[in-house]
């Protein structure tokens, strides 16, 4: 079994992490958003359980939308994560990850909007825009239901 505590950081080394990995699978996100955020591929991403910085100071943020964040080194501009407003981060980008030994593409999502110039990672789960938006309003609506 994988060790699934990883430690990571940003490349000018602002943003220091410690993070407990969800499992070893991989997430690539082909949203056009994600595009630009990264220059031209998928955010590829890992699920955590926990996510601790040692110092938030050089965190930048950004409201890509009225749900989602987009958080980044204010000093290099590494990516660091996308999670929703207010909430904690359950993913940040696996090339931050110090250790990436023993992770595996097991999901793409936005496949509809992945560039015709990239293959396809077979053996992931695929999912277009408009199942994502689904579990997304499905989501928004249980967080409003726990609300009431």
């Amino acid at each position: 079994m994988a060790n699934l505590e990883r430690t990571g950081g940003c490349v000018c080394g602002a943003v220091r992490f410690t993070c407990q990995l969800t499992d070893t699978g991989l997430q690539a996100c082909h949203c056009v958003q994600c595009q630009r955020w990264t220059g031209g591929g998928p955010l590829i991403n890992v699920h955590v359980e926990t996510l601790t910085f040692e110092d938030e100071s050089a965190i930048g943020t950004y409201h890509a939308s009225d749900w989602g964040e987009r958080c980044f080194c204010s000093k290099c501009g590494s990516t660091l994560c996308w999670k929703m407003q207010g909430k904690p981060s359950r993913s940040v980008a696996v090339g931050l990850l110090d250790d990436q030994t023993e992770l595996a593409m097991s999901e793409e999502i936005f496949v509809d909007r992945r560039p015709d110039w990239l293959p396809v990672w077979p053996a992931a789960g695929q999912s277009t825009e408009a199942q994502e938006i689904v579990k997304l309003q499905d989501y928004l609506e249980g967080e409003k239901n726990d609300q009431v």
